[in-house]
């Protein structure tokens, strides 16, 4: 029997830690983020860069992500993400290095830190204390001190505003405050559209959290531009959810991965896809979609589609970021797990 997730006390009994409060105070979240890094000072050189590195793990590293897909088409600058104890052999004196660590004691972005000073690239810190605070205030380093009373995951728009805010302030990327404003009001309604108190025949993330109750989702972003939202997806449904999730997108799946539905005939009502959707710049996007849409749905049934809310870039993004949050937190309660606690990563960290 599926539980109620109209129930308010049933939600409040299983979200004991306050997960589904968090999200709804997101827009809170953004204002107070929206101006984060936009007065730190940085030395001359730092507009000397040819590259542009950001180091996280897991809740911080989503940060870069979304980045690279946002500023595909506006950077003259390549953006590469970095989720390794090591950094890549180009990194020089001429590479910016975003280290992002909500913690500030993640360990593999600590290792980050110190090759970054060995290749003396120019270093700007996101954190909210630990080890990286300090050793930012020990060598004088930039960094962006974020508050520190939230769970990584929960805390997307204070570790992605300060680097997007270091961006414009080196004049890697134009003015945003105009696309800012309009993710505060676009996400500002939506809290009150997908909420608590919205019930499920008018709130999406609820009524797309029913659908895959019992399913195993697979995310397909209709561009490449999608990868990071569909990361982000998934490791909310990982981390959130507790459950196994995959990704892709278009148009690389039709050239694989579209073959692999034909040959799980035993398993296919265990899946469901969710289209992750996108503006498609040509008509041979629109049909290639299409296309897959149709074979998909002939072999495991219909598939789901979340849409972007928004005109700018930016808002589209933090529009499809915060639905995939809260159907991943709307679908834990359904198996009436508590989103909050995470005993296998905890375990693993305890005993390294």
């Amino acid at each position: 029997m599926v539980l109620n997730i109209d129930d308010l006390k049933l939600i409040n009994k299983i979200d004991q830690h306050g997960m589904l409060a968090e999200l709804e105070r997101f827009p809170g979240q953004l204002r107070e983020a929206r101006q984060l890094g936009s007065g730190l000072k940085l030395p001359a050189d730092y507009k000397k860069i040819n590259k542009i590195l950001i180091c996280g793990m897991g809740g911080s590293a989503i940060v870069g992500d979304l980045l690279l897909g946002y500023l595909k088409l506006e950077s003259d600058l390549p953006v590469l993400v970095n989720r390794d104890s090591r950094l890549p052999a180009f990194v020089d004196n001429r590479t910016l290095v975003f280290l992002v660590t909500y913690s500030g004691n993640t360990r593999e972005t600590l290792y980050n830190y110190r090759d970054a000073r060995a290749k003396k690239a120019k270093i700007i810190a996101v954190t909210s204390g630990g080890k990286m605070l300090n050793e930012a205030e020990r060598k004088k380093i930039p960094y962006v001190k974020v508050r520190a009373d939230g769970l990584p995951r929960a805390s997307i728009g204070l570790l992605f505003f300060p680097v997007l805010n270091v961006l414009q302030r080196l004049g890697i990327i134009p003015d945003k405050q105009r696309d800012i404003q309009e993710t505060l009001q676009v996400i500002t309604r939506l809290s009150r559209q997908w909420g608590r108190y919205s019930r499920v025949k008018q709130n999406r993330a609820k009524s797309l959290a029913l659908s895959l109750f019992g399913k195993i989702p697979v995310l397909y972003g209709a561009t490449s531009m999608m990868d990071g939202i569909c990361r982000r997806w998934k490791g909310m449904f990982n981390e959130n959810t507790k459950l196994f999730s995959s990704y892709n997108t278009f148009p690389e799946i039709t050239h694989n991965e579209i073959e692999c539905w034909q040959s799980l005939t035993p398993l296919h009502k265990s899946f469901k896809v969710i289209i992750l959707q996108d503006t498609l710049p040509y008509p041979e996007d629109k049909k290639r979609l299409a296309l897959s849409v149709r074979l998909i749905e002939k072999y495991i049934g219909k598939t789901e589609t979340a849409v972007p809310v928004g005109t700018s870039v930016l808002a589209r993004v933090f529009s499809m970021i915060y639905l995939g949050d809260l159907v991943s937190i709307y679908l834990a309660l359904l198996y009436a797990t508590d989103p909050s606690l995470m005993p296998n990563i905890d375990y693993i960290k305890k005993h390294l």
